[in-house]
């Protein structure tokens, strides 16, 4: 899906596709670090970007750490978004 016409990316949204652009496969806390947020604030905002078609999360499941955890990657309309951010 690609971001509906007239509908403009926000500051932390671009700020989100910039991050996962320099580094694919960042984690939750990685991402909310860098961009200043909470983890807990990030997680509606970028469970609506991966609606969008911006981002896919992909799950990773470290059996011997006994750790879950999600890779969050850019999709091509994400891409293609963040080349067209200023």
């Amino acid at each position: 899906m690609i971001i509906p016409k007239g509908k403009e990316l926000n500051q932390m949204e671009k700020k989100i596709l910039a991050y996962l652009n320099r580094w694919p496969g960042a984690r939750k806390r990685s991402i909310a670090r860098s961009v200043r947020i909470f983890s807990a604030t990030l997680i509606p905002l970028m469970s609506q970007m991966e609606k969008d078609g911006l981002i896919q999360r992909v799950p990773v499941k470290d059996i011997a750490n006994m750790e879950f955890y999600d890779k969050w990657y850019l999709t091509e309309a994400g891409y293609r978004a963040i080349m067209n951010v200023d």
